[in-house]
């Protein structure tokens, strides 16, 4: 064995598997709701870092006028000091950090494997349901839900049968994938949506919140508390800004 090769023996020996979820989303702001999913997926998934990306421009909502990029940012940063495994995110900031550029989640997934790719590591995707309902508007849709796990945030009212419905039947994995047992170990009973020829989308049940962005918004619009349905910290960043009004 050469000096290179057992070096990277060493390097490989050492490298412990990730597990490495993203969760997107305009973020206008983020909520309770929003923590309370991501606590139920760390839970669930032990995931060993949980990166919250504030969407620059969701190709879906560009009509919509949101808080600027860098206030969405910081409420973020904030609302994840609390927890050691969640991360703030500038993956969609852009170049110049204002986040007014368009990007796509396909693209997004791709920024994170290249930036986790030791053996072994997995990217997952926690989506709620109603968003994964129209996944097949998105942009290379059938290519995403190849490039990683999926975790969906269920609801009440939406059944297992509609989320699998909109994955192409030929996304499927074979009858005799071997993939079973690893599925089993990362699932800790989390209901299966769908088993891919190079993934695994997982049900997360029992995460509903009535916590609503709008609501949020329109209370603090009208001076209304918001005290509970965002962290302390961000309640205090949104009216010291002035946010909404």
């Amino acid at each position: 064995m050469t000096t290179a090769q057992a070096a990277a023996h060493r390097t490989a020996a050492k490298h412990q598997p990730r597990r490495i979820a993203v969760f997107g989303g305009s973020f206008d702001p983020i909520h309770a709701g929003h923590l309370g999913v991501a606590r139920a997926a760390d839970r669930r998934f032990n995931f060993d870092e949980i990166h919250f990306i504030p969407a620059s421009r969701p190709p879906h909502k560009l009509k919509q006028h949101l808080a600027p990029f860098p206030h969405r940012f910081a409420m973020v940063a904030l609302a994840c000091t609390e927890h050691p495994h969640f991360v703030p995110s500038l993956a969609e900031a852009g170049e110049d950090f204002s986040g007014t550029q368009l990007h796509y989640s396909v693209d997004t997934v791709r920024y994170f494997r290249h930036a986790y790719h030791g053996q072994g590591d997995r990217i997952f995707f926690i989506v709620g349901a109603d968003a994964f309902l129209d996944i097949p508007m998105w942009k290379e849709y059938e290519t995403l839900l190849g490039l990683c796990d999926f975790v969906i945030a269920n609801r009440p009212g939406i059944r297992l049968e509609a989320l699998r419905l909109v994955i192409p039947p030929d996304l499927h994995a074979r009858p005799n994938a071997k993939r079973g047992k690893e599925v089993e170990q990362i699932a800790h009973g989390s209901p299966i949506v769908a088993q891919l020829e190079k993934s695994t989308i997982y049900l997360l049940e029992n995460v509903s919140s009535d916590v609503s962005a709008t609501d949020i918004r329109r209370k603090a619009s009208r001076g209304q508390s918001i005290h509970g349905l965002v962290s302390s910290r961000v309640e205090e960043y949104i009216l010291k800004q002035g946010l909404y009004r």
